[in-house]
Protein backbone atom coordinates (compact mmCIF):
# COMPACT_ATOMS: atom_id res chain seq x y z
CA UNK A 1 0.00 0.00 0.00
CA UNK A 2 1.46 3.14 -1.01
CA UNK A 3 2.13 6.70 1.14
CA UNK A 4 -0.11 8.11 -1.48
CA UNK A 5 -2.88 5.90 -0.67
CA UNK A 6 -2.46 6.15 2.99
CA UNK A 7 -2.83 9.90 2.26
CA UNK A 8 -6.05 9.79 0.64
CA UNK A 9 -9.02 7.92 2.55
CA UNK A 10 -10.98 7.76 -0.59
CA UNK A 11 -8.41 6.64 -2.98
CA UNK A 12 -7.57 3.62 -0.20
CA UNK A 13 -11.59 2.76 0.31
CA UNK A 14 -12.17 2.37 -3.53
CA UNK A 15 -8.79 0.63 -3.75
CA UNK A 16 -10.20 -1.92 -1.83
CA UNK A 17 -13.71 -2.18 -2.94
CA UNK A 18 -11.82 -2.84 -6.56
CA UNK A 19 -10.21 -6.00 -4.90
CA UNK A 20 -13.46 -6.67 -3.22
CA UNK A 21 -15.69 -6.92 -5.98
CA UNK A 22 -12.77 -7.20 -9.48
CA UNK A 23 -14.04 -4.53 -10.48
CA UNK A 24 -10.95 -3.02 -12.11
CA UNK A 25 -8.48 -5.19 -9.94
CA UNK A 26 -8.05 -8.73 -9.14
CA UNK A 27 -10.49 -10.54 -6.82
CA UNK A 28 -8.80 -11.01 -3.82
CA UNK A 29 -11.08 -10.04 -0.63
CA UNK A 30 -7.34 -10.78 1.67
CA UNK A 31 -6.02 -7.47 -0.17
CA UNK A 32 -9.08 -5.61 -0.53
CA UNK A 33 -9.67 -5.80 3.70
CA UNK A 34 -5.91 -4.36 4.30
CA UNK A 35 -7.49 -1.17 2.06
CA UNK A 36 -11.27 -1.26 3.95
CA UNK A 37 -9.44 -1.88 7.16
CA UNK A 38 -6.99 1.09 6.76
CA UNK A 39 -9.62 3.45 5.75
CA UNK A 40 -12.17 2.12 8.61
CA UNK A 41 -9.26 2.31 10.87
CA UNK A 42 -8.70 5.90 10.37
CA UNK A 43 -13.16 6.86 10.76
CA UNK A 44 -13.83 6.59 6.71
CA UNK A 45 -17.46 5.96 7.04
CA UNK A 46 -17.80 3.81 3.85
CA UNK A 47 -15.07 1.78 4.78
CA UNK A 48 -16.40 1.19 7.60
CA UNK A 49 -19.84 -0.01 6.51
CA UNK A 50 -18.22 -2.01 4.12
CA UNK A 51 -15.47 -3.63 6.45
CA UNK A 52 -19.15 -4.44 8.33
CA UNK A 53 -20.60 -5.69 5.43
CA UNK A 54 -17.29 -8.51 4.82
CA UNK A 55 -17.74 -9.47 8.61
CA UNK A 56 -21.85 -10.39 8.02
CA UNK A 57 -20.86 -12.21 4.95
CA UNK A 58 -17.75 -13.65 5.79
CA UNK A 59 -15.86 -12.28 2.53
CA UNK A 60 -12.20 -13.14 3.05
CA UNK A 61 -12.60 -13.52 6.85
CA UNK A 62 -14.59 -15.78 9.34
CA UNK A 63 -18.77 -14.20 9.18
CA UNK A 64 -19.17 -12.72 13.02
CA UNK A 65 -22.06 -10.54 12.98
CA UNK A 66 -20.72 -9.29 16.72
CA UNK A 67 -17.02 -7.72 15.29
CA UNK A 68 -19.88 -6.22 12.13
CA UNK A 69 -21.92 -4.25 14.45
CA UNK A 70 -19.67 -1.72 15.71
CA UNK A 71 -18.86 -0.75 12.64
CA UNK A 72 -21.86 -0.83 11.21
CA UNK A 73 -23.28 1.40 14.13
CA UNK A 74 -20.78 3.93 13.89
CA UNK A 75 -21.55 4.18 10.14
CA UNK A 76 -25.18 4.30 10.84
CA UNK A 77 -25.02 7.13 13.75
CA UNK A 78 -22.78 8.96 10.73
CA UNK A 79 -26.09 8.92 8.49
CA UNK A 80 -25.20 6.62 5.86
CA UNK A 81 -28.09 5.22 4.49
CA UNK A 82 -27.01 2.32 3.42
CA UNK A 83 -25.35 1.86 6.74
CA UNK A 84 -28.86 2.45 8.20
CA UNK A 85 -30.35 -0.11 6.08
CA UNK A 86 -28.07 -3.12 7.02
CA UNK A 87 -28.02 -2.34 10.74
CA UNK A 88 -31.90 -2.22 10.63
CA UNK A 89 -32.10 -5.62 8.99
CA UNK A 90 -29.42 -6.42 11.94
CA UNK A 91 -31.83 -5.14 14.58
CA UNK A 92 -34.52 -7.18 12.67
CA UNK A 93 -32.80 -10.57 13.02
CA UNK A 94 -30.67 -10.27 16.13
CA UNK A 95 -27.82 -10.55 14.50
CA UNK A 96 -24.42 -9.16 16.50
CA UNK A 97 -27.15 -7.32 18.92
CA UNK A 98 -30.38 -8.19 20.71
CA UNK A 99 -33.37 -8.41 18.20
CA UNK A 100 -35.45 -5.18 18.57
CA UNK A 101 -38.20 -4.85 15.96
CA UNK A 102 -38.42 -1.04 16.74
CA UNK A 103 -35.23 -0.28 16.69
CA UNK A 104 -35.19 -1.76 13.19
CA UNK A 105 -38.32 0.33 11.50
CA UNK A 106 -36.41 3.47 12.98
CA UNK A 107 -33.35 2.83 10.96
CA UNK A 108 -35.34 1.58 7.87
CA UNK A 109 -37.24 4.59 8.10
CA UNK A 110 -34.85 6.58 8.00
CA UNK A 111 -33.06 5.00 5.47
CA UNK A 112 -35.96 5.36 3.36
CA UNK A 113 -36.62 9.08 4.35
CA UNK A 114 -32.92 9.78 2.50
CA UNK A 115 -34.29 7.29 -0.73
CA UNK A 116 -32.08 4.39 0.03
CA UNK A 117 -33.41 2.12 -2.76
CA UNK A 118 -35.22 -0.88 -0.97
CA UNK A 119 -35.17 0.62 2.22
CA UNK A 120 -39.43 2.08 2.11
CA UNK A 121 -40.27 -1.64 0.94
CA UNK A 122 -38.34 -2.94 3.77
CA UNK A 123 -40.22 -0.56 6.23
CA UNK A 124 -43.31 -1.61 5.17
CA UNK A 125 -42.21 -5.35 5.37
CA UNK A 126 -40.53 -4.88 9.32
CA UNK A 127 -43.84 -2.88 10.04
CA UNK A 128 -46.19 -5.43 9.22
CA UNK A 129 -43.86 -7.97 11.58
CA UNK A 130 -44.46 -5.50 14.46
CA UNK A 131 -48.31 -5.42 13.54
CA UNK A 132 -48.66 -9.53 14.08
CA UNK A 133 -46.58 -9.23 17.03
CA UNK A 134 -48.75 -6.36 18.62
CA UNK A 135 -52.20 -8.68 18.22
CA UNK A 136 -50.54 -12.01 18.51
CA UNK A 137 -49.89 -10.38 22.33
CA UNK A 138 -52.86 -7.93 23.31
CA UNK A 139 -54.85 -11.07 22.15
CA UNK A 140 -53.05 -13.20 25.02
CA UNK A 141 -53.17 -11.20 27.65
CA UNK A 142 -56.05 -10.13 29.65
CA UNK A 143 -58.48 -6.90 29.07
CA UNK A 144 -57.59 -5.45 32.91
CA UNK A 145 -55.18 -2.63 32.63
CA UNK A 146 -53.81 -0.55 30.23
CA UNK A 147 -50.45 -0.90 30.12
CA UNK A 148 -47.48 0.90 27.66
CA UNK A 149 -43.86 0.95 27.53
CA UNK A 150 -41.33 3.06 25.64
CA UNK A 151 -42.56 1.76 22.14
CA UNK A 152 -45.77 0.46 21.96
CA UNK A 153 -49.24 -0.52 23.84
CA UNK A 154 -48.31 -3.64 26.03
CA UNK A 155 -51.69 -4.54 27.57
CA UNK A 156 -55.41 -3.63 27.02
CA UNK A 157 -57.92 -2.30 29.56
CA UNK A 158 -61.12 -3.25 27.59
CA UNK A 159 -62.42 -4.71 24.24
CA UNK A 160 -62.87 -0.99 22.65
CA UNK A 161 -58.73 -0.42 23.48
CA UNK A 162 -58.15 -3.78 22.12
CA UNK A 163 -59.52 -3.21 18.72
CA UNK A 164 -58.42 0.64 18.73
CA UNK A 165 -54.62 -0.30 19.47
CA UNK A 166 -54.74 -3.89 16.64
CA UNK A 167 -56.24 -0.77 14.42
CA UNK A 168 -53.69 1.49 15.16
CA UNK A 169 -55.85 4.21 15.92
CA UNK A 170 -54.48 4.57 19.36
CA UNK A 171 -50.75 3.58 19.17
CA UNK A 172 -47.52 5.18 20.93
CA UNK A 173 -45.19 7.18 19.99
CA UNK A 174 -42.07 9.38 20.50
CA UNK A 175 -42.91 13.61 21.56
CA UNK A 176 -40.76 15.98 22.81
CA UNK A 177 -41.86 14.61 26.43
CA UNK A 178 -41.01 11.47 25.65
CA UNK A 179 -42.78 8.36 24.62
CA UNK A 180 -46.45 9.08 24.69
CA UNK A 181 -49.74 7.39 24.02
CA UNK A 182 -51.68 9.29 21.02
CA UNK A 183 -54.42 9.01 19.43
CA UNK A 184 -56.30 11.92 16.86
CA UNK A 185 -58.92 13.85 17.73
CA UNK A 186 -62.76 14.56 15.81
CA UNK A 187 -60.69 17.27 13.40
CA UNK A 188 -58.02 14.33 12.97
CA UNK A 189 -55.26 16.12 14.51
CA UNK A 190 -52.70 13.73 16.52
CA UNK A 191 -52.84 14.39 20.20
CA UNK A 192 -51.47 12.70 23.23
CA UNK A 193 -53.33 11.11 25.79
CA UNK A 194 -53.24 9.78 29.16
CA UNK A 195 -55.98 7.58 30.19
CA UNK A 196 -58.09 5.09 27.36
CA UNK A 197 -60.56 7.48 25.16
CA UNK A 198 -63.33 4.37 25.99
CA UNK A 199 -62.92 3.37 29.94
CA UNK A 200 -61.28 6.55 31.04
CA UNK A 201 -58.42 3.63 32.60
CA UNK A 202 -55.19 5.16 33.23
CA UNK A 203 -52.23 4.27 31.08
CA UNK A 204 -49.44 2.94 33.14
CA UNK A 205 -46.02 3.14 32.17
CA UNK A 206 -44.34 -0.79 32.41
CA UNK A 207 -41.61 -2.26 30.70
CA UNK A 208 -41.23 -3.31 27.42
CA UNK A 209 -39.57 -7.04 28.17
CA UNK A 210 -42.81 -7.37 31.62
CA UNK A 211 -43.50 -11.08 31.76
CA UNK A 212 -47.68 -11.55 31.85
Amino acid sequence: MSDKDGGDLEVVYTTGMAYMTGDGRPLDYKEGLKYLQQAAEKGFVPAMRDLAVAYLNGLGIPPSAEKAYPLMKQASDALDPNAMYHLALMYETGAGVERDLYEALRLMAYSAGMNFTGAADEADRIEGEIDAERKRKLDSRPLLKLEISDVDIEAACCKRMLDAAIAKEVYVDETYMGPMLMTEDDKGEEIAITECPFCKAKAVRVRRDKRY
